[in-house]
C-alpha cells in the first residue's frame, strides 16, 4: 500500500467509527470525487497528497444543512469538513481578511479543510517542506498540531477510541481537552515546543 492508499484507509477506518456512533454520518459527507475534480476544485494552491485522500473518500459537509439532522454533522467537536467546492472560495475568503498575515497567524499557502462555527479552522500547509496541520482559532496565534494529515487523521481516531470525543446525554459531540491533548503529544512530542506552550 502507498502513503495515500494508507491516508484513505485510516479515513476509511475514523468514518466508521463516527458511523457507528451516528448512524447516517458517511452519507451526509456524500460520495467522494476522482483526482481531476479534486484538482480543479482547489485551484488557489498545490494539493497535498493527504487532502487528496479524504476527498477521494467524501465530498465534505455543506455549510447549509437541513433542520432534520438529529445528530452533530461534526468530524471532531465544533468541525466540519469543508465541501471541496467550497474550499476556494473560503481561501479567497481568509486572504481578504488577513491581509497583511504574520508569522504566527493564517498563511497564504494554507488549505482550510475543517471549519468551526466561530470562524475557526483546520489548516493543512502546502509547502514543499512543510505539510503541518494546524489551527487557526480566529484573531489567535495558529497551533501547530502534527506534521501531516496521516498524523491528524490518526490522532482524531485515537480521541474517539479512548472518548476524548463522546456524545453527551443531549447527542451533542463533547470533548475532554485534556485527553485530547495527551493524544496530541503521543503523535506530537514537539507539541509544547512548537506552541511556545509548557
Amino acid at each position: 500500500m502507498n502513503e495515500r492508499e494508507n491516508i484513505q484507509q485510516y479515513f476509511r477506518n475514523l468514518l466508521e467509527i463516527i458511523e457507528n456512533q451516528r448512524p447516517g454520518y458517511i452519507a451526509v459527507l456524500k460520495d467522494g470525487l476522482l483526482d481531476d475534480e479534486i484538482q480543479n476544485s482547489i485551484t488557489t494552491h498545490p494539493i497535498p497528497e493527504g487532502l487528496i485522500a479524504i476527498y477521494s473518500c467524501v465530498k465534505g459537509c455543506c455549510f447549509e444543512l437541513p433542520n432534520n439532522f438529529n445528530f452533530p454533522t461534526y468530524l471532531l467537536p465544533g468541525y466540519n469538513l469543508i465541501e471541496i467546492d467550497k474550499v476556494d472560495s473560503v481561501i479567497n475568503r481568509l486572504h481578504s481578511v488577513h491581509k497583511d498575515p504574520d508569522y504566527w497567524g493564517w498563511q497564504p499557502d494554507m488549505i482550510p479543510f475543517l471549519y468551526g462555527s466561530g470562524g475557526d479552522y483546520y489548516c493543512v500547509r502546502t509547502l514543499p517542506d512543510n505539510q503541518s496541520v494546524v489551527w487557526t482559532p480566529k484573531d489567535d496565534v495558529l497551533y501547530i498540531i502534527c506534521q501531516g494529515i496521516k498524523d491528524f487523521l490518526l490522532i482524531i481516531t485515537e480521541c474517539y477510541k479512548q472518548n476524548a470525543y463522546f456524545l453527551d446525554e443531549d447527542r451533542d459531540l463533547e470533548c475532554n481537552s485534556d485527553l485530547e491533548e495527551k493524544i496530541i503529544v503521543k503523535f506530537n512530542s514537539n507539541y509544547y515546543y512548537q506552541n511556545g506552550l509548557k
